[in-house]
This record gives C-alpha cells, structure tokens and sequence, in this order.
C-alpha cells in the first residue's frame, strides 16, 4: 500500500517505520528544513538544545515508546533514572521517598491504600472520574498542602496542566502508568538519538523523507503541496494535529457537532529555559519535582547522560514550567526569578535559551485527557493530537501510535493500554 506521513516528528516516524519494515510504501512529507519536529536537538552555543521534550522519557526503557523502539531493533539506549525522582522545597533537595513525611499516619494510611486501588485497576468513574484531580486526590486523601504541591509540580511538568485542569480519569491513569512501567530514563544522544535511528529504518526500508515540503491540500486519496506536487495514498498519517488535518481536508467536508466537538479541544502550553553551569553535574539521571517554586515545575541534567550535550566544563539543565496565563513576559519574568532560587549561583549568562510553547507550537495540540477520533477511513492521526489515556507526553504519542499500528493489523498492544 501507498502510505503518505504528513510531518516528520515523533509519532510520524515511528508509525512510517512500522509501515516501511512492514513493506508498505511509504513517504514523509516534512515542512521544516530538519526532521524531528519538537523531539530532536538543535545546537546552541556549543551545547544541544531540545526542539521540545527534556531528552528524557517519562517511563524510561521500560514504557511504550521503549518497547516500540525494541521492537523496531532500533539502535537507541535509554537509561533509567536513579533515583526516580527528587522534590525541591524550602531551599533543599530530597529523595522522592522522603514525601511521605510530610503526610499524617491517616494521610500516609489513605495514600496507600489508593495506590493499592489504582495498582488493581480500581479507577474512578461517572462523574468521580470527572472530578478535577485535585478535587479526587483531596477528597480520597485530605487537603494535604503538600500533596497538593507535589501533585502540582508533577501535571505541570509532564502534562503541562495545572490539578484543576486535569480530569481525575487521566491522573488516575497517570499514576496507574507510573506504578506499571517505573520512573523516567534519559536518552543517550538526546532526542535526536530516537528520531535520526527511526528516519534511518524508514530510508532503509525503502521509504523516503522529503523535507521542505508543505502539505497545504488533502482529498480522498491525494495530498498536495505548496509547490504543486501530488502525492497519492491508500493510508494517510497526520503528525500534524487534528485541527491542522480537518483544515487541509476543509471544514466543510465535517458536519457542524464534530466541528463543536473540535473547536472544543484545548491545547496544553510551557516554557522551557535552559541553563549552563559551570563544573560537573549537580543532579545526575533523574528528574527534580520544584514545590514551592513561583512558576518552574521541574528541572533535569540530561549532560549527567550526555557529556556531549553540553559544552566542555558546563552542566546542561533544562527547566520547565506549564504556562499559566497570556502574559508571557510576566511568566518568562517569574521563571527566571524561581531559576536564582533554585540555583543561587546562577548569573544571567547563564541563561542559554527560553522556549516558549504555544499558538501553533504548543507543548502538545490536545491537552491531556481530551480526545476526538478523526471521522475519514484509512486517515489516522498520531502525535502530540492522539495521545493514550494516561500516557505521559511522548509515552502518550507511543500509545497513540500503538493504536493505529493495531487497526492496521501491525500487532496487538491491548496489554500496552491503561
């Protein structure tokens, strides 16, 4: 079958590396001059700045998007973090564990047993499942100011989500998929590593990546570019976003409620700022949760991998915050104010870069936990706009990509969804 990849990112060149080993005929068409999308890296002054994600995996070699790299005999190492995790609050560092200090017997008793629940699939449903994930976190465990903190910290850095924009269904899920796979792993390489591994098994399949070519038309069974050209198709794959995909296609080809239902989806938005420090690393392979922070939600090292991620003598770490209003200067403004907080040392020449996320590059096109299925036969939509429930950032592409993979009779993943 003739197979056209709309967009040369994460989900586009892991569907179109299945679809090529798998025999297919295969071409991407990517718009930008370098494949990727925001999962590859970019240099920066000497160091290799990510075009999105953190060069970290939320379930490390142990999650979905591990398990399709596995499968593709992909030349990608991921390496668990140890520890799993590290909370920042009142000016110092602690291992994940020591949380639970911060509970009553009573709170600690309650946690655990609603870990317990999610471990057996024991989730919430009707409309408990559509409680915010404050509002059902609180009410299974008490108003614990810590947990609300903690809980905070974490949707903002992987989901970019506050606890009140977050259904109790898909933290749920969350915490369900944290329990499954484990914590997150850093990539060797970075980003880049993943994303040039899988347009190589595309090219060494028989398939073809065509850069600087922007799909501006899609009917039935062609797509057409900005220069003229026509590429024909028996499956169409969309790592473009939903709405993007009903745009190429024309509104008018949609009936008025899926149109609602569309116009409906929120995307989630951040800032990511990257910083340079001088020495060896500070926190090694794993990922710091920041509390009691203005705006940051987190940081990780991805140098303490990668040495070769950053400049000689320098220390690589990448922050990241949810974006929580339209004032962008004033969030860049109260993100560099948490920076000198976290790292006193830090002088402004330390700041590399800040990458905002938003408009028609946001963290992720669909925010966590909405969904919309596309209505057309044999067009599939992957990436950041068909997460898995419960699949954290590129966990949740992976998942995505599994169920299209399934509806094209490219294996079962059933075990896979949460």
């Amino acid at each position: 079958m003739r197979v056209v990849t709309i967009g040369a990112g994460l989900g586009g060149l892991l569907t179109s590396a299945f679809l090529a080993k798998a025999g297919h005929e295969v071409v991407v068409l990517e718009k930008s001059s370098f494949i990727g999308g925001r999962f590859t890296n970019l240099p920066y002054k000497g160091f290799q700045l990510s075009t999105g994600a953190l060069h970290m995996v939320p379930h490390g070699e142990d999650g979905p998007l591990a398990h399709l790299l596995k499968l593709l005999n992909a030349n990608v190492k991921i390496v668990n973090s140890n520890p799993k995790g590290k909370f920042f609050i009142d000016g110092k560092l602690y291992h994940y564990r020591e949380g639970w200090k911060y509970l009553s017997l009573k709170e600690k008793a309650k946690a655990m047993k609603l870990l317990a629940e999610i471990k057996a699939n024991r989730l919430p449903k009707g409309e408990e499942a559509q409680m915010n994930a404050w509002e059902w976190l609180s009410d299974k465990i008490g108003e614990n100011e810590f947990a609300y903190l903690f809980i905070k910290s974490f949707l903002g850095w992987a989901v970019s989500l506050t606890p009140e924009e977050v259904p109790a269904i898909e933290l749920a899920k969350e915490i369900k998929a944290t329990l499954k796979w484990g914590g997150p792993g850093l990539i060797k390489g970075g980003c880049k590593a993943v994303t040039d591994e899988l347009a190589r098994i595309v090219r060494e399949n028989g398939g073809k990546i065509i850069t600087r070519k922007k799909v501006v038309e899609a009917e039935e069974s062609k797509v057409v570019t900005a220069d003229g050209e026509e590429y024909f198709y028996d499956i169409l794959i969309s790592n473009i976003g939903i709405k993007e995909t009903v745009e190429l296609f024309g509104r008018e080809n949609f009936d008025r409620e899926y149109l609602k239902k569309l116009d409906s989806l929120k995307p989630a938005e951040g800032i990511k700022i990257n910083i340079a420090l001088k020495g060896k690393p500070r926190i090694g392979n794993t990922v710091v949760f920041t509390l009691d922070t203005k705006r940051i939600n987190g940081y990780n090292e991805p140098s303490a991998l990668s040495p070769e991620l950053a400049k000689e003598g320098y220390t690589l770490i990448m922050t990241h915050q949810a974006l929580r209003s339209r004032n962008i200067k004033k969030e860049q403004k109260l993100g560099i104010e948490d920076l000198h907080y976290l790292f006193p040392e830090l002088e402004e020449e330390n700041i590399l870069l800040m990458q905002t996320y938003l408009d028609g590059n946001p963290v992720n096109r669909v925010a966590s936990g909405q969904h919309l299925d596309f209505p057309m036969e044999n067009v599939y939509i992957v990436g950041d706009a068909n997460k898995g429930d419960g699949g954290i950032e590129v966990e949740g592409i992976a998942l995505g990509v599994m169920k299209v993979l399934q509806a094209l009779g490219l294996g079962r993943f059933d075990e896979w969804y949460l």
